[in-house]
């Protein structure tokens, strides 16, 4: 199997990147009666109202109880929004990971015209809906209110959590199931990324990669050798945020040293100028700001991806986008198959790792309102007692307590500076430390519940 490099990496990437569309001048281009009567018809378009869905989805049995324990709620809840307008029967939907925005951010687009948002650089959600509504208004697809279209199939990649080696081998198998051709997940300090990936190697079909995300807060030379550790193995397939965004020189290093392709998220857009990385992910962002994205994508020659989380109404959206952007040919970061239902009545299936540009109005994927009434009053889970466990080879054993309900402690299990506050015991935090990590909730069990009593307070570390 040959392993993924840098020159393969690139030679995927197209030569350019559409601008956005002037919804005036494609009607008017014409001359005709019936383009004046749209016009018309469009400038009285008004959003009247904008509902506000929350939604609980079921997680795949296989990994629901560590999805639910590592992130909590956070990112099991979406939000459906549903624009109205003064026009019978025309509505627009999109959809937000999570609890959705601050209201304020969604009201201030009732009372205005959906086409005064094209390009919107702000609310992904609302601009989703937007552009649903402009394609549903015109009869046409959301990608021309974008730009031309350049492929009909867009590639994209399952995502996860970072766990114990057999259970990422367990991810690896399902995200082939569906589909996937590519999984992407945060490395973290409580597990070791190298047997994590021994394990996901043993299980992989020839051609299937790893992408791997070093979340922005480590060095180069920490990092480095963990990167030619991981380039032994054909799974291997990119890495992302290798170091801290602050030391361009020591991206410029790890570029030198690897053969992977090194991807930048949280650091400044001028990376890609500067040719600091082999591509960019750009995360979360509404059309207009993933437009400007493109353009300097296009004007590098650096292929980038989106991360748009979500269900089937936000592939279907960052699909839109993507069959534009000649530049998006890195497998983008897709949600869709991380519940076992959806609110849609279309499936979108990933063929090959990749799923193919909805031809309908809009975003071409269409609301089921029994199910959005069905899992809007989903009982909303609770969290049983449980332990996290960070068992060091050579010790020592640490046990701890984590709430991902807690404000800004979704992503605590990343970092045992947060997990464990500033005394850590044991090695120095890496990537790589002799570790293995699980999730420790035998209740019954004398010994579980003097150590829950014991960690009520603070981390408990047995030599």
């Amino acid at each position: 199997m040959m392993q993924s490099n840098r020159r393969e990496f690139l030679s995927t990437a197209a030569a350019s990147v559409a601008g956005l569309w002037s919804f005036s001048n494609r009607l008017h281009a014409s001359g005709t009666e019936e383009a004046a009567r749209r016009a018309s018809r469009a400038s009285s378009l008004r959003v009247t109202e904008i509902e506000t869905h929350e939604i609980l989805l079921p997680y795949h049995d296989f990994n629901a109880r560590t999805l639910f324990r590592y992130h909590g709620l956070g990112i099991q809840l979406r939000t459906v929004y549903i624009a109205k307008t003064n026009h019978k029967g025309l509505e627009g939907y999109g959809e937000a990971w999570g609890r959705g925005w601050p209201k304020d951010e969604v009201a201030k687009y009732v009372g205005t015209n959906p086409f005064d948002w094209i390009g919107d650089t702000k609310t992904l959600p609302i601009n989703m809906a937007m552009y649903d509504l402009m394609g549903k208004f015109l009869e046409r697809p959301a990608w021309k209110l974008v730009g031309p279209k350049v492929r009909d199939r867009v590639p994209v990649a399952a995502w996860t959590v970072s766990q114990p080696p057999q259970q990422m081998a367990d991810e690896v198998r399902q995200a082939v199931r569906h589909g996937y051709r590519w999984l992407k997940y945060h490395v973290d300090e409580i597990q070791n990324v190298v047997d994590q990936t021994i394990a996901m190697q043993r299980v992989a079909p020839p051609g299937f990669k790893v992408h791997y995300d070093f979340n922005a807060n480590s060095t180069f030379e920490a990092v480095a050798p963990v990167v030619k550790k991981l380039e032994q193995f054909p799974i291997t397939g990119r890495i992302e945020d290798p170091i801290v965004a602050s030391d361009p020189e020591g991206w410029r290093k790890i570029r030198e040293m690897s053969s992977l392709p090194i991807l930048v998220h949280h650091a400044p857009i001028d990376f890609m100028v500067k040719g600091l990385c082999d591509g960019l992910m750009s995360g979360h962002a509404a059309v207009g700001a993933a437009a400007k994205t493109a353009a300097v994508a296009e004007t590098t020659n650096t292929p980038i991806m989106l991360q748009n989380a979500g269900g089937i109404l936000n592939q279907a959206f960052l699909v839109h986008q993507a069959a534009v952007f000649k530049m998006a040919t890195i497998d983008h970061v897709n949600l869709a198959r991380l519940w076992k239902d959806d609110v849609t009545n279309e499936t979108m299936p990933i063929v090959d790792g990749h799923v193919e540009v909805p031809k309908g109005p809009g975003l071409g994927v269409t609301l089921n309102r029994e199910k959005l009434a069905k899992y809007e009053s989903a009982k909303r889970p609770r969290h049983e007692p449980f332990l996290v466990r960070i068992r060091y080879k050579d010790g020592p054993t640490i046990y701890a307590r984590h709430d991902p309900e807690k404000p800004v402690a979704t992503d605590n299990l990343r970092f045992l500076k947060r997990l464990l506050g500033e005394r850590i015991p044991g090695p120095v935090p890496a990537y790589d430390n002799q570790v293995i990590t699980d999730f420790w909730d035998d209740q019954k069990s004398a010994e579980f519940q003097r150590m829950w009593k014991a960690t009520a307070n603070q981390h408990v570390t047995v030599d």
